[in-house]
């Protein structure tokens, strides 16, 4: 029997059953910027930049101006450096013959759940926060946060978002278990300061209602792992206790190359041979770096569960 390749047949399939509540950073993979990636061949991307060369000028009557471009459409260049595969052997007893892609996404569930998504979201958290670290236009913030200066610290960042000209609409800020709790704390403390003493409020500029808040396990984000096999936690790494994203500022592509069974041989032990392998990436767009912030700390020692 010949290998299929059942790659789009199969991103497709995961991408329905499975991704939905089981990856904390869904939003950031499937960012709005990521319809604007041509693949140029299996591993390369290109991204339009148009740009606007010069402003309106003053109009001088009865004069006949020269009409020329005014812009410049350009690409930039991306390589995927992220190349990842797995693979398993399948008993033919666990495949129904009848529909080849449903019996690849079952197979695959689990290995969904427990290895790929923690990785994923790993991937994309500390991806972003190297980026945000060779962008080096400022926005990380390590400062230790507490009830008395979370606030402040928050609206820090929502000024500097408003400053870069960043829509409101689309801010999501990233917390571990913890950090939410100070900010509910926070929160709760200052309405009420508001409500007993409206004379005397001391902070409030921005409503923490202004912004998606999603709570993520601290173990998932950290700013560096050990991808070698899967994804493990490193002991150098700092611990991510939040981050403010504009979502679409990033580029997050995806594309299984290729997905499929060899039919059971003496080689394979009469067992099916599963396969895949694709490209992924998480870039920050270049013209796009200040609408993400970091706030970062030394990690407290946690117990991996993949360690």
């Amino acid at each position: 029997m010949a290998t299929i390749n059942y790659a789009e047949a199969y991103q497709a399939a995961i991408q329905q059953a499975f991704y939905d509540g089981h990856l904390f950073s869904q939003d950031l993979w499937n960012s709005p910027s990521n319809s604007i990636i041509n693949f140029d061949g299996a591993k390369h991307i290109k991204v339009p930049r148009l740009t606007i060369d010069e402003g309106r000028r003053d109009r001088a009557r009865r004069t006949i101006t020269q009409p020329a471009a005014n812009y410049s459409n350009d690409w930039d260049s991306y390589e995927l450096t992220n190349e990842r595969y797995w693979s398993t052997l399948v008993d033919p007893s666990d495949v129904d013959e009848s529909n080849m892609v449903i019996s690849i996404a079952n197979i695959t569930k689990q290995f969904n759940l427990d290895e790929k998504m923690p990785e994923m979201d790993r991937q994309m958290f500390s991806s972003l926060y190297s980026e945000k670290q060779k962008a080096a236009d400022g926005g990380i913030y390590t400062e230790t946060v507490d009830e008395k200066n979370i606030l402040e610290l928050f609206d820090q960042i929502m000024v500097e978002f408003d400053e870069a000209r960043i829509p409101l609409s689309g801010r999501i800020l990233y917390t571990t278990p913890k950090i939410n709790a100070i900010l509910k704390r926070a929160d709760a403390l200052n309405r009420q300061l508001v409500l007993t003493d409206p004379n005397n409020i001391q902070r409030s500029v921005y409503s923490l209602d202004d912004v998606t808040i999603k709570v993520v396990p601290s173990d998932l984000m950290q700013t560096a792992f050990n991808f070698e096999v899967g994804s493990k936690q490193v002991d150098d790494a700092k611990q991510i206790e939040m981050f403010l994203i504009y979502n679409g500022v990033q580029i997050a592509p995806q594309k299984y190359s290729f997905v499929g069974f060899d039919a059971p041989s003496a080689q394979n032990s009469g067992n099916y041979l599963y396969y895949e392998q694709s490209y992924d990436d998480v870039l920050l767009l270049k013209t796009k770096t200040k609408g993400i912030s970091f706030v970062v700390s030394d990690k407290t020692p946690v117990t991996d569960p993949k360690a």
